[in-house]
Parts: C-alpha cells; sequence; structure tokens
C-alpha cells in the first residue's frame, strides 16, 4: 500500500469517526443501520484494514452522504462556495416592499435554508406554513421588525435572535419610523 494510499484510508476512518460521534452513534448503531460489522468498522477507523467499494456504499448511505464525499479528502473534493445576495438568488417579487434572496437551498446533506432579506421601504410580506416541525430563526442586522405570528404579535430589533415554529403562517412588517429591517432567516427542516 502506497503512503497516499494509506493517508487515504486514514482519512476515511477519521471521517467515519467523527460523524459518528457528531451524531451519537456507537459502533453498533452505525453496524447495524449499514450492514457493516461492528469489528470492520472498528478496523476502518484504526486505519488497520483496507475496505472494499461495496463496505464504503454502505457506510455512506447509512450516514446518508455520497460516497464521493466519503472517500475524498478534502484537500482534494472539499469545495467551498461563497454566495452574496445577487439578482440570480431574488426571490421576492419585484414590486414587493420586501427584498428577499435565498443563499442557501435545502438538499440532500442540508437540513437548513438560509435567507438574507431587507425592506425597501415600509410594507409586510406573509409566509404560507413550512413543513411540520421545521423552525425559523430570525437574525436582524439593522432596524426592526414586528413578527405576526397567528394572533401573536412580537417586535424583533436589531442583533437579536428570534425562533418559532415555522409550521405556523406568519408575516413581517417594517416601518421606516422603527429603522428599515435588514438581517437574515434560516428555516431549518
Amino acid at each position: 500500500m502506497t503512503k497516499e494510499d494509506k493517508d487515504k484510508f486514514e482519512y476515511i476512518g477519521v471521517f467515519i469517526r467523527n460523524y459518528r460521534q457528531a451524531n451519537g452513534l456507537s459502533l453498533q448503531t452505525l453496524a447495524n443501520l449499514s450492514g457493516v460489522s461492528r469489528s470492520m468498522i472498528s478496523q476502518i477507523e484504526s486505519s488497520t484494514t483496507s475496505p472494499t467499494l461495496m463496505v464504503l456504499q454502505k457506510l455512506a448511505s447509512s450516514m446518508d452522504i455520497d460516497l464521493r464525499d466519503l472517500v475524498q479528502p478534502p484537500d482534494q473534493g472539499e469545495s467551498i462556495s461563497v454566495n452574496v445576495p445577487n439578482e440570480a438568488n431574488k426571490i421576492s417579487k419585484p414590486d414587493s416592499p420586501f427584498v428577499c434572496h435565498l443563499l442557501q437551498k435545502h438538499q440532500k446533506q442540508t437540513c437548513t435554508e438560509i435567507y438574507h432579506f431587507y425592506f425597501r421601504f415600509t410594507g409586510r410580506t406573509a409566509f404560507a406554513a413550512n413543513i411540520k416541525g421545521s423552525t425559523k430563526s430570525i437574525w436582524l442586522d439593522s432596524g426592526s421588525l414586528t413578527l405576526q405570528l397567528s394572533s401573536k404579535k412580537m417586535i424583533i430589533r436589531e442583533k437579536e435572535l428570534v425562533t418559532f415554529a415555522a409550521s405556523t403562517p406568519h408575516r413581517f412588517e417594517s416601518e421606516l419610523k422603527n429603522g428599515l429591517a435588514k438581517g437574515s432567516f434560516f428555516v431549518v427542516y
């Protein structure tokens, strides 16, 4: 085995161990989920064996990640993306007082959508209910925002983070007298 192969298998072992620990999984739990024996996973984590492609596929599938992400060390495959609000990711209507950009869309590996927003002038916008069990967190950079959540109203001020059940229809309202709202919100599914 070459040094490069050994480094790759060491990376895979560390990746699996870190994944398992971050998700509170025991060796036995991951074995049960993947169909790979507990002892084989232990050997992979300690880099004492070279797993077959089938074993790696079973592990990747049970961890809900692409096989490529499991076997390719970050310096060769990890990409960093930078997203900024622009016309291409704007999702609000052109004449709306509320301008919203979708910075990160919900994907298989991420259960979060990230949005940047601001009000151009006084106004409000309504949101339909998100799926049951989802939460929305709002971070206000500047201004103030009235959150209408069902029959409850609350004022969010700058540098505050508010989290609520996104499965309830809600709306944002911003007025010039309190400073037009600008911030971000995150929906976790």
